[in-house]
């Protein structure tokens, strides 16, 4: 079905110059009955001054400046969009980056919907898109469900100079129902160029969700993003720290402005009667990485650590996927103090593996780590699966020669990992960037072992 719908779009015209939507849409938070559609308005279609300069010795090429004016959302439809107006128009400027998020209602569940967004600039122009998603399967539904994640991208890294990503068009294969993207979506803190202001961090969003692979992959596949540290501030950050002239409080509005939101940071989703996967939030409620490690140090927080515990304990899904910006089990390396895998944070960490063991059906996904693994923790037996990085290029800070003998896969490469969950079964695989498969491990559903 997607894939009609994608080959619809593709014939979609958009004017080169003079009003558009360059960023294209992303679709986020999808339920089985509400969806959030992410928009920003752009005085061109595409990026301009396109250079296919590996280096990006000239930073400001590939801009995608915004435009003000009005944007409106026509559906969603399940037969496809009608030919008319907005129900409403908004207003963006400048004050969030162009950008606007609407929040869908009363759609039903495991049901294809279309829409359009509308665009009409101060000059009176006016620009289409059309995109596509499907909902979530009611918890009753026995409905097998695939999706893909991902981490650690950012644009002078890309494998494809013209198209951004390899791995977008090689996920897109798969018709995932969704995708999760786990952290470092963006990283301030590298070159070409660093975001010490509010202006360049925002910059960098808008040319690396402009390239072709990315904004057409996110037109039709509902995805869920995690921030970590580089895309909220630098490496290892926590809360009132600064980076130049960029606030905490700064990086975290950026990222309200530019990814599909929920009430809360931290959120659980339902994808039938199989799936449930868990979000956590690790960045906004840790304390700093340089205090002494004890039972009161901790990343999740108190008012998290409830809901999880709460949430995880009165879910009956057959296998529960808490899936994580950072490592849980690792192993990390030996300088790192920053996540539930390190020393640094030892003691929540060891609480964290052993309450999701004892969670029936539980494996944990992560981002973070530029390399891809299989782990079983020695202590919990629980399991971990690192996507690995979004390019080979991306790809490093492990070895083969560091691999432990718990540590049951490891590739230090690029690629994503892509998950299939029915009532029998989850299976886990690697794939490299062009979607081949490089590792494969199935893991039966409780009550069937």
């Amino acid at each position: 079905m997607r894939h009609l719908i994608v080959s619809l779009l593709l014939l979609t015209h958009f004017p080169a110059w003079g009003i558009g939507f360059a960023n294209g849409v992303k679709i986020g938070e999808v339920t089985n009955s509400s969806a959030v559609i992410w928009v920003r308005l752009t005085a061109h279609s595409e990026a301009s001054n396109k250079v296919a300069k590996w280096n990006d010795e000239q930073p400001w090429q590939w801009n995608v400046p915004g435009a003000r004016g009005a944007v409106g959302l026509v559906g969603p439809y399940v037969e496809g969009p009608n030919k008319g107006e907005p129900h409403e128009w908004i207003t963006v400027d400048s004050e969030t980056d162009y950008c606007h998020q609407f929040q869908v209602q009363n759609l039903k569940p495991s049901t294809s919907y279309v829409f359009e967004v509308k665009g009409r600039g101060e000059n009176g122009k006016l620009t289409t898109l059309k995109g596509a998603f499907r909902t979530a399967p009611s918890p009753d539904s026995n409905a097998s469900v695939t999706f893909v994640t991902s981490t650690c991208q950012d644009f002078p890294r890309r494998d494809n100079p013209q198209n951004g990503h390899n791995i977008y068009k090689s996920m897109l294969t798969l018709d995932p129902m969704f995708f999760v993207q786990t952290g470092d979506t963006i990283y301030y803190d590298k070159p070409n160029p660093y975001a010490k202001d509010m202006a360049t961090a925002r910059y960098k969003w808008n040319r690396f969700y402009a390239l072709p692979y990315q904004r057409e992959f996110h037109r039709t596949v509902p995805s869920y993003w995690l921030h970590d540290d580089h895309d909220v501030l630098k490496n290892d950050c926590w809360p009132g720290q600064t980076y130049g002239n960029l606030t905490w409080e700064q990086g975290l509005k950026i990222w309200r402005e530019q990814i599909p939101q929920s009430s809360k940071p931290y959120r659980t989703f339902r994808w039938g009667k199989h799936l449930q996967v868990w979000f956590p939030e690790g960045r906004e409620y840790r304390s700093p990485n340089t205090m002494k490690d004890g039972p009161d140090k901790t990343i999740l927080g108190k008012e998290q650590w409830k809901w999880l515990e709460t949430t995880m304990k009165e879910s009956d899904a057959t296998f529960k996927l808490f899936i994580s910006a950072t490592p849980v089990v690792g192993p990390d390396r030996q300088n790192k103090s920053d996540n539930h895998a390190n020393k640094g944070y030892r003691t929540e960490g060891q609480r964290l593996r052993k309450f999701l063991s004892s969670i029936s059906g539980c494996i944990v996904l992560n981002g973070d780590r530029h390399w891809q693994y299989h782990s079983i923790d020695p202590e919990t037996g629980l399991n971990e699966f690192g996507s690995g990085a979004a390019s080979d290029q991306h790809a490093g800070g492990w070895s083969q020669e560091h691999k432990v003998d718990w540590q049951k896969f490891v590739r230090v490469k690029g690629g994503f990992l892509s998950v299939t969950v029915n009532k029998s079964e989850a299976t886990f695989r690697h794939h490299d960037v062009h979607g081949v498969e490089k590792n494969v491990v199935v893991i039966p559903a409780p009550n069937a072992r």
